[in-house]
């Protein structure tokens, strides 16, 4: 009789584990992508920026950046070279706004950069880490002119002599 109750109580927990496991991949998997932000704040063309960058929409990406930066790329081909040669990678990394101050016509806004190391079945490790974005509103809206997240942003494009 004692061996069908360990049987019993080792079948609970594979089931239960099985579950669990079920819930977990059902919950990844149904969670809405995130979507682009439609306000025009220097919070929102931060987000937008970051999540154009995740998805390689150089185009839109590009068009946050501005045009007065003294290393500023010719092309979006061009930032997207550049971010990708630098072997700038976001594949485990997440961004979460944390705060945005407006000071007149410039804007910082803090960004909280979250990253994911996988090392097997139950050796994964994060951290994290803020960094700041720098804007400036023009006619065109607010558009970057500085960062310290270099996983999104080449610092030579804040040089004269370019990248």
């Amino acid at each position: 009789m004692r061996l069908q109750s360990v049987d019993r109580f080792l079948l609970g927990i594979v089931g239960g584990t099985v579950v669990l496991a079920t819930i977990a991949v059902v919950i990844v998997f149904t969670r809405p992508a995130p979507e682009y932000r439609a306000g025009n704040g220097p919070e929102d063309v931060v987000f937008n920026y970051i999540l154009a960058v995740q998805r390689g929409d150089y185009d839109r990406a590009y068009g946050y950046l501005a045009p007065t930066l003294p290393g500023y790329p010719l092309s979006a081909q061009e930032m997207r070279e550049q971010l990708r040669r630098f072997g700038v990678s976001d594949s485990d990394t997440s961004y979460a706004i944390i705060n945005t101050e407006i000071n007149g016509n410039r804007a910082t806004v803090t960004v909280q950069e979250t990253n994911v190391y996988r090392g097997g079945l139950l050796g994964s490790s994060q951290s994290s880490n803020n960094f700041t974005m720098e804007l400036e509103q023009t006619a065109a809206g607010w558009q970057l002119t500085s960062s310290s997240g270099w996983r999104i942003w080449m610092w030579c494009w804040e040089q004269k002599e370019g990248c």
